[in-house]
């Protein structure tokens, strides 16, 4: 033997048994990074080619730029394309119609469309100044296809063009409507049509960069070189953010809420190997003497400590990534062919080198950060106390002395905290998987409010009138919810700016909106203060909405028109923006205005409609009316949330696996390591159920206080989270979650009879010679 180094492997063979659970736990620790990063790694590779395809491929935008400084631009080395964007008329509020229906003109280049925004669904962008591609609901709203001849109209000039081909840069905008209709002209044929109405070109250059990392800096040096102010310059949020280089704040919130989270899992893994260590450690006592006895210093033995772990990683880190490599391929599998929508470009079968390198890169630093306390306690064993096969004998004289009844019982609390550093690594597991089962549940609560289409009021089908112009009559709401195939119809009336005279100060103006009694009933999800039963029928009480940007409060006075109501409940969200918002019912609404129309109106179709039925609908929209049909958007956002809600909890799952094998770990080897003294306890009297009335104890006691630290820190994280995430940008309310905490308590409960049914069985079917015997 070469060195005391020389021991590991020998050590490694005759406590293969004892090392089997150090090693399990190194190997779940791995199994855990590896599948989180290689789920995310393939989730936002398919989520950055979904964000290109919706929002474009390029990187920032300048507007209100001279030709020659955007060509001088995209001329840079570090550039990769530059096109162009001009677009009139987005608002249909100019009288330009293509074949009768309102168009919108686009003056654009082949760069842009098919290249930065893959914008080409069928047929080929237009290849000279006769020709244009249109929207792809034109082939619905105009009933046309390619190759075919539509008319351009404006108030000055009117033209024939070929339709080239279909595509649009804002799908989600023109996906299920037939009001408006873009029209995409080369920028020679845009400018020349442009010119014959008088009307001058301002068009927008979209860069895209080599290399999104040197956007920022680029950005900054465009802007100093060229003088340009700041406005003009904008960036793709999206791609940006995905690219983790947006400068948008709330991006970077998001991210740093995300890595707070990841250290928290990588606490947990410290926590449960750390744990298994000292226990490993605790047993070898005699082992550790014995070197310290022939000559090994401290620094050797934490050497040798610290070797060893590393010498677990040899077999746990590949197991590991083997393992955690095929769970990421089920999960992207469940979400590539269970969810789909979003998820149905995630490679299943592809290896993730980031999940690869962090799964072994964070098992064999976790495994080095845990095994520092262990190495140290060995160190510090005393050479006579080892040899002697009693390290703790130096702590009888702390015994517990609380008195807390029964006998079995202080000493299984005394043996659960006799260890200050084992009870706080076993507190402290407890606890971690509290915090993160409390923490995680915000994040969901928070996918649920950027996704509107969750709500029970979500429509699929919708009748608006331009610019929210009341032109709905009730008659023909009344006529839809006759229709088959139609489940509900609800209606509401939205008036902007409505002058206004409140007892709060400052306030000049109220946005009115009036909930028909369908959305009224729905409303009551949302609510956070008082009884809507008081705002049904003709009443002087409203609602406001709870917004950062809404001064409006409950117990406010507003007089519009001469008429005073209060504002007695309040909603945690609407359907118009929330500034200055104050919700009442059509009857409130018609008295006050005098308005008896509606705005919008939503339809939710049953399980017996039928394309006939959307036909039907959509012919009843008048001109000034736009028809949209949400049923595939609203599919896409259900499958998006089913599929955050089905990998957080599948997490969570993990992660409660994971602290009750640690508990059940923990408990079985601290009893392993006091043998001896339950053998002597069994041999002046003690029976089988007093043995197992201290583990439980025991277990007990460290559930308790991990209930105590958890739920203490985890309310206060998760409060401050949803405050962050929730109450800041959609105005939820706080509210203590009594469910989760008694699923924690259950959990905690579950996991202490998991932890205690081993080792008291164990202790049970053994004679008492053999556990005073046992080494």
């Amino acid at each position: 033997m070469k060195s005391y180094l020389s021991l590991i492997p020998i050590s490694a063979k005759v406590r293969k048994r004892q090392n089997l659970m150090t090693i399990l736990c190194i190997v779940i620790s791995v199994v855990l990074v590896t599948t989180i990063f290689s789920v995310v790694d393939m989730i936002i590779c398919a989520e950055s080619e979904n964000l290109k395809e919706k929002h474009g491929n390029w990187h920032i935008r300048f507007e209100n730029i001279s030709t020659d400084i955007a060509d001088e631009i995209s001329r840079r080395p570090d550039v990769a394309e530059a096109g162009w964007l001009e677009t009139f008329n987005s608002d249909a509020d100019q009288p330009y119609y293509i074949n009768g229906k309102k168009a919108v003109l686009c003056g654009t280049d082949s760069v842009y469309m098919t290249q930065l925004i893959h914008a080409v669904e069928e047929g080929a962008f237009p290849q000279n100044d006769h020709e244009v591609m249109l929207s792809s609901n034109a082939r619905l709203a105009l009933d046309v296809q390619v190759g075919d001849s539509i008319t351009l109209q404006s108030p000055s000039a009117e033209a024939v063009f070929t339709v080239s081909g279909f595509g649009s840069d804002d799908k989600e905008y023109y996906q299920g409507q037939t009001y408006q209709v873009a029209v995409y002209l080369t920028r020679p044929a845009f400018a020349g049509f442009m010119g014959q109405n008088g009307i001058l070109g301002n068009p927008a250059c979209y860069i895209r960069f080599q290399n999104v990392s040197n956007v920022s800096a680029a950005k900054k040096e465009i802007r100093e070189r060229y003088g340009l102010p700041e406005e003009s310059i904008s960036e793709n949020t999206a791609v940006m953010g995905l690219a983790g280089q947006s400068s948008n704040k709330s991006v970077g919130n998001i991210y740093a809420i995300a890595f707070m989270l990841f250290i928290l899992v990588l606490l947990a893994g410290v926590m449960m190997i750390s744990g298994s260590m000292n226990s490993n450690v605790a047993q070898r006592t005699k082992f550790f003497g014995m070197m310290r006895c022939i000559g090994a210093s401290r620094r050797q033995i934490i050497r040798f400590v610290q070797l060893e772990a590393l010498n677990w990683c040899k077999t746990a880190v590949p197991i590991g990534l083997i393992f955690g490599t095929a769970v990421s391929w089920s999960v992207c599998a469940m979400l590539r062919y269970g969810i789909g929508g979003e998820f149905a470009n995630v490679q299943v079968f592809a290896l993730s080198p980031v999940g690869l390198v962090c799964g072994a890169a964070v098992g064999v630093v976790t495994v080095l950060l845990a095994a520092r306390s262990p190495a140290r306690r060995a160190a510090k064993v005393s050479p006579i106390a080892a040899v002697s096969g009693n390290a703790q004998a130096s702590s009888v004289q702390h015994m517990f002395k609380v008195n807390l009844g029964k006998i079995e019982t202080t000493l299984g609390v005394h043996h659960a905290t006799a260890s200050r550093k084992n009870w706080f690594l076993m507190t402290a597991s407890f606890s971690l998987s509290i915090i993160l089962f409390l923490c995680f549940s915000i994040g969901l609560d928070f996918a649920r409010e950027l996704l509107p289409s969750m709500r029970s009021w979500q429509p699929d089908l919708v009748l608006n009138g331009y610019a929210n112009e009341r032109v709905l009559g009730k008659r023909l709401g009344n006529t839809i919810r006759l229709m088959s195939g139609v489940d509900s119809v609800w209606g509401i009336a939205y008036a902007e700016h409505v002058p206004a005279v409140s007892s709060r100060q400052g306030i000049d103006h109220v946005n009115l909106v009036s909930y028909s009694g369908e959305l009224l009933d729905s409303a009551q999800e949302s609510l956070v203060y008082g009884d809507l039963s008081e705002i049904y029928g003709e009443s002087d009480q409203v609602i406001t909405v709870i917004n950062k940007d809404n001064p409006l409060q409950v117990g406010d006075t507003v007089e519009i028109a001469g008429k005073e109501v209060k504002i007695t409940c309040s909603l945690s969200s609407g359907l118009f923006p929330s500034e200055y918002s104050i919700i009442c019912s059509q009857e409130t609404f018609e008295r006050l205005t005098g308005e008896q129309n509606y705005s919008m109106i939503g339809i939710q179709l049953g399980g017996d409609a039928t394309d006939e039925t959307i036909r039907e609908i959509s012919s009843l929209a008048e001109s000034d009316v736009i028809f949209s049909d949400m049923r595939e958007s609203n599919q896409e956002d259900a499958r998006t949330y089913l599929s955050m809600g089905v990998v957080m909890y599948c997490f969570l799952a993990v992660i409660a696996m994971i602290t009750m094998f640690y508990i059940v770990n923990s408990v079985s080897m601290g009893v392993t390591a006091r043998i001896k003294q339950y053998g002597a306890m069994r041999a002046v009297g003690m029976d089988s159920g007093q043995v197992t009335r201290m583990i439980v104890a025991e277990a007990f006691t460290y559930a308790v206080s991990g209930l105590v630290v958890g739920c203490g820190a985890g309310i206060a994280l998760s409060r401050f989270l949803h405050i962050m995430l929730l109450t800041r940008y959609f105005g939820t309310p706080w509210k203590l979650p009594v469910i989760m905490i008694g699923i924690i308590v259950l959990f905690d409960v579950v996991s202490v009879a998991a932890a205690v049914y081993a080792p008291a069985k164990r202790i049970r079917t053994m004679a008492i010679t053999d556990t005073i015997n046992e080494l």
